[in-house]
């Protein structure tokens, strides 16, 4: 799994305003400072819930709370197995967060995928440390394993 702060300097050449305030303020390499200066407090509370999702146990497996209902939980279950449900349940297509950024490219998709992928990756580990769960991003999906 990437660094985080190697994504963001991997990505900072493909986010608009970043670049826009740059010519307005000054050349900078510092995304950090771009971000303390024009993120608002409820930006930041907003993003929380995207960046570190609530995960809970369903017989044994960890699922996105908000994924989660019981009556779609059983009706896969009839199908699948726990393991199979969960991974069902669990399935987020990247471009599902950009649906309202119309500039969003592939290679902001993948910034994305990797970005999502590395904090639902703590948060699993926070909120299940003894669950042996992977978080990966597969170019299209957010895949949350169950082992």
């Amino acid at each position: 799994m990437k660094d985080i702060y190697d994504l963001v300097k991997e990505h900072e050449a493909n986010l608009s305003d970043f670049l826009n305030w740059q010519v307005e303020y000054k050349p900078t390499k510092d995304f950090r400072n771009y971000a303390e200066l024009t993120a608002k407090a409820q930006d930041v509370f907003k993003y929380a819930a995207i960046l570190y999702p609530k995960f809970i146990l369903v017989e044994n497996m960890v699922v996105l709370s908000d994924h989660y209902s019981k009556s779609n939980w059983s009706k896969w279950r009839e199908k699948q197995n726990a393991k199979d449900t969960a991974n069902i349940v669990n399935h987020v297509h990247i471009e599902d967060y950009l649906s309202n950024d119309y500039q969003g490219t592939q290679v902001i998709e993948d910034g994305l995928g990797d970005l999502l992928a590395f904090f639902w990756q703590l948060s699993v580990h926070h909120q299940f440390p003894k669950k042996e769960v992977k978080v990966e991003y597969d170019g299209d999906v957010i895949n949350i394993i169950n082992k």
